[in-house]
């Protein structure tokens, strides 16, 4: 059995006493040494990778693995045997450059990522505006023919005029006060009710999405606020980037800044605000009044860890931070 090793030198194949068999080593460019890194930890092959499998049938490449160690204890006579460097001094400099630019591999992509969270989550709030002006103008239009309809919820409204059209195909209708409508009237409110429909569908589809990428790029900040609340967060510091350099008193107040702004004018409000998109989250909206604020800021403190993690160092401490933040709101609410 052989054993692969990868470092940013190159790879390093072992045998099972820990000889070094074979070796291949990058060309001492940072950037592209950073490129076949990530490559490799994304779990796709590189051609170096390829030429050293064809050679030895029985590689074992998870990494870490029996040798890993073995080479950590050993890097650097290892690496100075292969005459990749001439002296400490070389290889240090190398090795940081190396850090700095796989830093900037995981920022820009990290950076364009979430900006499709930012751009979903935006197009969502767009629709449901768009949607409850439909809605209303649907409930306004058909109440003309049967103002006696009592059905609350938007999208079932629309899916039964959709279905049905004219008030006499509903099993429960007896007589309305409504006007009549003629034939090319209900098939005009049938097709504005099936686009509203298809609407109600595209808003499930963009919910759906956020479920799904807001986890894999923010999972810190989506353990603690949810996908939606999480993206709606984002979209207001208008980057992950801002989001995670901000003080958690900055976090709080996002999305009230009007409502701060005229307090600090001596505008019509008498107290500054608590909290901004925050007031949405269940346990601050759930709170005693009194509490609001110290649930508030406690969840703030918390975001802005969240938020740094997944912006600087893409590490998932969800678990551990979801069970700190849970631990110190029982004291609060007690």
């Amino acid at each position: 059995m052989y054993y692969l090793v990868l470092s940013p030198a190159g790879l390093f194949v072992f045998n099972g006493e820990n000889k070094l068999i074979k070796h291949r080593l990058f060309e001492k460019d940072p950037e592209k040494v950073a490129e076949r890194l990530e490559i490799f930890e994304s779990g796709k092959e590189i051609k170096e990778l390829e030429e050293l499998k064809k050679e030895f049938k029985d590689l074992e490449i998870e990494q870490p693995n029996k040798a890993s160690e073995y080479f950590r204890n050993n890097f650097r006579k290892i690496v100075f045997d292969t005459k990749f460097v001439k002296d400490d001094l070389e290889l240090n400099n190398f090795l940081n450059a190396v850090n700095i630019a796989r830093t900037k591999l995981k920022i820009s992509s990290i950076e364009r990522r979430d900006k499709l969270i930012i751009q979903t989550v935006s197009a969502l709030n767009d629709l449901e505006k768009i949607l409850n002006t439909m809605s209303e103008r649907l409930r306004e239009w058909y109440g003309l023919h049967y103002p006696e309809l009592e059905i609350r919820d938007h999208e079932k409204f629309a899916s039964k005029i959709a279905k049905l059209g004219d008030r006499k195909n509903f099993e429960d209708f007896v007589s309305s006060m409504g006007m009549e409508l003629k034939e090319d009237d209900i098939k005009i409110l049938e097709n504005y009710a099936e686009e509203l429909e298809k609407m109600y569908k595209l808003r499930r589809e963009l919910e759906k999405y956020l479920e799904k990428i807001v986890p894999e790029e923010v999972p810190n900040l989506n353990a603690l606020l949810g996908s939606v609340l999480a993206a709606r967060l984002l979209a207001q510091a208008g980057s992950l980037e801002r989001l995670a350099k901000m003080p958690s008193s900055t976090i709080q107040l996002l999305g009230a800044e009007k409502t701060l702004f005229k307090f600090l004018k001596g505008k019509q409000v008498k107290k500054p605000p608590k909290f901004g998109l925050l007031y949405i989250h269940p346990d601050i909206s759930s709170a005693k009044r009194e509490l609001q604020g110290k649930v508030a800021r406690l969840l703030s403190s918390k975001l802005t860890l969240a938020a740094r993690a997944d912006f600087y160092t893409k590490k998932d401490m969800s678990k551990e931070l979801f069970k700190d933040y849970k631990e110190k709101l029982e004291k609060i609410l007690k």
